[in-house]
Parts: C-alpha cells; structure tokens; sequence
C-alpha cells in the first residue's frame, strides 16, 4: 500500500519526510515484523519501536510522540489507534468486495463446529486477529459475525442470515436432537436441541443459496440450551441416565425462547428459574437468592436456569463433595 494513501486512509500526520514509499504489510507485534511491513504501536515503547525498524518496518503508526529515530521510513501519529485501524479494515472490505454476514450467537456455534471452504469464516472478536483477518483476506471471501457493532463499522454492507420459521423437526424424540429435511436433504438425529430448528434450517437454506459447501460437525455442546441430568438427590449423571434435568441459559433472548419452547411442550412439569434480580417477560416459578436453593424444588422434569452452566455444576458437585466428606 502506498503510504500517502495510507495516511489518507487513517488520517494520519506524518511527522517526518521518509524515502520510502510503500509497505507490504501490517504487524503488531515488532518481532513479527518483516521487511516493508508497517508496524502499529499499540501502546508500544521505544524499545519495541526500535525492534520493529531494526526487523525492516518501512512504517510505525503510532498516536502517541515519539521522537523520530529513523528518517528514512515513515512515522504516522493518529488520533486513534483503534479508529484508524477501523478506517483501513472498511476501505479493505469494499476494495475486495467481501461479503458479511449477521448470525446469532446459536448459528455462530453451529458454524464452528461446521467445516467450510477456506473463503469462508468467523470473524475474530479480537481486535487485532480481527484487523488482520481482513488485511490479509482474499478478493471476495466471507465472513460470519453474530457481533452487528463490528459488522457497522468494517462492512460497507452486510446481509442477516434469517431463522426458517417454517422448519420442523421430524423425529419425535429427545429434544435435544434434531432431524429435519432442508433443501430436500436429510439431517438425522443432529446433536442439537429442537428449539433451535430454525437457526439451524435458516443457516443451511442460506449456505446452499450461496453456494457455500458445507459438512456438519459434532454439534454437541454448543453452550446453550445445555442440560445437566441429576438423579432424586441432585447428583449429576451422564445424559440422558436421569429422568430429570436443569437447562442451563445465559442469552437473555434465547433464555425467553426456550422457557416458552418447554412450557408449550411439558406444561407443568417445568420450572422456569431465575436470578432475584433478573427481569424477564416470562412468569417465572422459581426465584432464587443462591443458586443452592434449586435444590428445594420437587417433582420437575425440566428446569430452566438463567445462569452459567459451571456456576450450577460447581453448587452440584460442591454438594456432592461435601456428603462424602462426612459420610462414614
């Protein structure tokens, strides 16, 4: 890239007149840096500075002062680091027509148990795997993100990949296993629960109207909707070994859905849980102050939890430990 359109790009000053004229690429860390590669200080010191030039940086972006120590390459002050780094990702995205698109956080899970085509991808959620994903990103490759604020800010435009409201699930037995047809294919008994059907369907009609191969994984533990079995005395057992079990949810959204999803199809045999705190839409039938208080409810077959699976496994199996300690 040449570095005056770099410095348009970022809106950068440049504090010096170098005699280079370009750069090949982008680091962070001054050790990575190669020759002709722009480094970008982020919080970086003189030391790190001095590294990076020494590993042939034709540039150093930086938004903090620094003394010139090399006039033959060029040193950018910006404002914003993160901005600038924002400005370079959009212009990227619209010079090689990426394509975007909005998931949510179910669809996000499935995709990354899913494997696709090298031109297909999760955007990172951190900043700098971010920036570099998309530097060094293909003409015409495409990206996933359940994250609408980056999606704003880097993709001049972008698409949503809408749930199938019209999927139904074919088998009738666990809910926490899914066989539909979709495309006129057949998905037998899939490791992931009924009430995210649509997510699912949603997903593979949009991966085949874009012609993007596909092979579903291992959709086990996706990390919502996820159910802990215990036996009459609150003791975890393996899946499926218990008639009853806590689901856990964290997602404000899905925890809703899937509380109205077990009410519709157990009715009274399920407990909707939550935090004293927590404000919800749903009726609740159980508020607790301490999460050890769910050992007080009786006949359930499912209860609901809004909170962190490790949080109710941890009270579980604290339980456990401590009736053993003292069982003689």
């Amino acid at each position: 890239m040449n570095i005056e359109n770099l410095r348009r790009l970022i809106n950068a000053e440049v504090l010096n007149k170098p005699s280079v004229s370009s750069v090949l690429n982008f680091s962070f860390e001054a050790k990575n840096i190669r020759q002709g590669y722009a480094y970008i200080g982020i919080n970086a010191n003189e030391d790190e500075i001095k590294e990076a030039i020494l590993n042939g940086a034709y540039a150093v972006i930086i938004e903090d002062d620094f003394e010139v120590i090399d006039k033959e390459i060029a040193f950018l002050k910006v404002d914003s680091l993160s901005v600038a780094l924002m400005r370079l990702m959009r212009f990227e995205s619209s010079y090689k027509n990426l394509k975007f698109y909005s998931i949510n956080c179910v669809q996000k899970a499935i995709l990354k148990r899913t494997s696709l085509p090298k031109h297909a991808n999760i955007l990172p959620i951190d900043t700098k795997e971010l920036f570099l994903k998309i530097i060094n990103a293909d003409k015409n490759d495409i990206f996933f993100s359940d994250d609408i604020k980056i999606l704003s800010k880097i993709a001049p435009f972008y698409d949503t990949v809408w749930t199938d409201t019209q999927a139904k699930a074919i088998n009738k037995g666990s809910i926490f296993f899914t066989s539909i047809i979709c495309d006129d294919v057949y998905y037998q008994n899939l490791a992931i629960p009924k009430v995210f059907k649509g997510f699912l369907s949603g997903l593979i009609h949009h991966l085949n109207k874009n012609q993007i191969a596909f092979k579903i994984g291992d959709l086990r533990w996706i990390e919502h909707f996820e159910p802990i079995f215990v036996d009459r005395n609150f003791k975890i057992t393996p899946f499926g070994a218990s008639f009853r079990a806590f689901i856990v949810e964290s997602d404000d959204e899905l925890f809703e859905m899937e509380a109205n999803f077990l009410r519709k199809n157990f009715k009274d045999s399920v407990e909707i849980c939550i935090p004293k705190n927590y404000r919800t839409k749903i009726n609740s039938t159980f508020i607790f102050n301490d999460i050890a208080e769910l050992k007080q409810l009786k006949d359930f077959r499912y209860a609901i939890v809004k909170c962190q699976k490790q949080e109710l496994e941890t009270m579980l199996n604290k339980g456990e430990a401590e009736k053993s300690l003292f069982d003689f």
